[in-house]
């Protein structure tokens, strides 16, 4: 049976398998994600380049990217893998349709573009790479749905051989995100005791709040303090919220210019006004996923015989729509949190105006209030042992 005839339908279901056409899958599961990768990844890179380096691993790197004894790493393993699915399909193997083709030439385009963001996300990221992390584990779910299809529809040994070396990319795909999803905090260049953990945590760590637990467990076992709490994380200071609007802000345009301050707030607020978009977009979708759900599984609960295919089918969903929608959720107040440290949703504008406006005038370290503190405890201990009077002066 070959993989596509060009004949069935783009949105055609298999009741019986339980699975949707192969048609279907490569233009959702592999065309449509393999896109937007490679534009968020040609951002994402272009963007990094210009930033310093904070991460020394080369050892690290070098078994992400090539291996020392053969010289072929994770990703240029997978690369070389996506590379003979492409040449099984040029050469006529097998039946397939363009889509199936294009598919092809998409997930080793991404899979080029894997390189290039490791290479650049783990020199200059404190840390791991949030978007390749995502799309690896998105790909994941959506390769293992491809899978069973393929095996199934698989007919003679080309077939065979092609559904063989996608399920060992898969298993591949799955070495890669354990190596990229490891924490880089023992070779960041930075002092890690003054930086919160949560600057160097990836997106599954944030999801989970795993980053939180060291803190939890010190807890348990005894009062905290203030020394004992993280460090603020450094997007959250206004020095570098005044830093970004001072480089855009040009007061001699202010008179002539219409909405150019509105302009230049926007401009400095993009990245905490646009983030927290895609974790409330995968929120709304994960919540109305759930009703429908529900309605689903009560209706085969009330058939006398359901098939253990449609079972597995609502037990995967059930894990999916719940798992995502606490994740979604925390990522979603995650990421909020420089726009929303209050009720007010634009606590940042009036923010950044004091900010410019006292940036100048006011400049107190935290090493100058400990000074200070340290002075006037010093005095007024002195002060109960008699040494100085009232107003601080020596007593004869």
């Amino acid at each position: 049976m070959p993989f596509s005839t060009g004949e069935e339908s783009l949105l055609q279901l298999n009741q019986e398998g339980f699975d949707f056409s192969i048609q279907f899958e490569q233009l959702f599961f592999s065309i449509l994600p393999s896109v937007l990768f490679i534009i968020a990844s040609l951002w994402r890179t272009l963007y990094r380049a210009r930033k310093p380096t904070v991460v020394n691993t080369p050892g690290f790197q070098l078994i992400k990217l090539t291996s020392a004894k053969r010289m072929r790493g994770a990703i240029t393993t997978y690369v070389g893998l996506e590379l003979s699915l492409l040449n099984l399909v040029a050469v006529g193997s097998f039946h397939v349709t363009s889509m199936f083709i294009a598919s092809s030439v998409l997930k080793l385009a991404s899979a080029l573009f894997m390189v290039m963001l490791s290479l650049f996300d783990h020199t200059k990221s404190p840390r791991p790479s949030v978007l390749l992390n995502s799309y690896l584990f998105l790909t994941l779910l959506l390769d293992e749905a491809q899978a069973r299809p393929l095996f199934l529809s698989s007919g003679d040994k080309p077939e065979l051989t092609y559904s063989s070396i996608f399920c060992a990319a898969i298993a591949l795909k799955v070495g890669i995100l354990l190596l990229e999803a490891q924490r880089k905090s023992k070779w960041v260049t930075w002092n890690v005791k003054e930086h919160s953990p949560e600057q160097m945590s990836g997106i599954f760590s944030l999801g989970v709040y795993f980053w939180l637990n060291k803190i939890f467990s010190e807890g348990y076992r005894k009062v905290l303090t203030i020394n004992d709490l993280y460090p603020l994380d450094s997007s959250l200071e206004g020095k570098l919220l005044y830093e970004e609007f001072s480089k855009r802000m040009d007061y001699s345009k202010l008179e002539g210019g219409k909405f150019y301050l509105v302009k230049v707030l926007i401009y400095t607020l993009k990245f905490p006004i646009v983030l927290p978009v895609f974790p409330r977009l995968a929120l709304l979708g994960f919540t109305f996923c759930q009703p429908f759900f529900i309605e689903k599984l009560l209706g085969r609960l009330s058939e006398p015989k359901v098939d253990c295919n449609i079972g597995y089918g609502l037990i995967g969903a059930s894990m999916l729509i719940y798992s995502g929608l606490s994740i979604s959720k925390s990522l979603c107040w995650y990421v909020r949190r420089p726009v929303k440290q209050s009720e007010n949703h634009y606590s940042h504008i009036p923010g950044t105006f004091i900010t410019d406006a006292c940036y100048d005038e006011v400049d107190i370290s935290h090493r100058d209030i400990h000074k200070s503190y340290k002075g006037s405890h010093r005095i007024r201990r002195r002060r109960r042992s008699g040494d100085l009077d009232e107003h601080g002066h020596k007593e004869d």
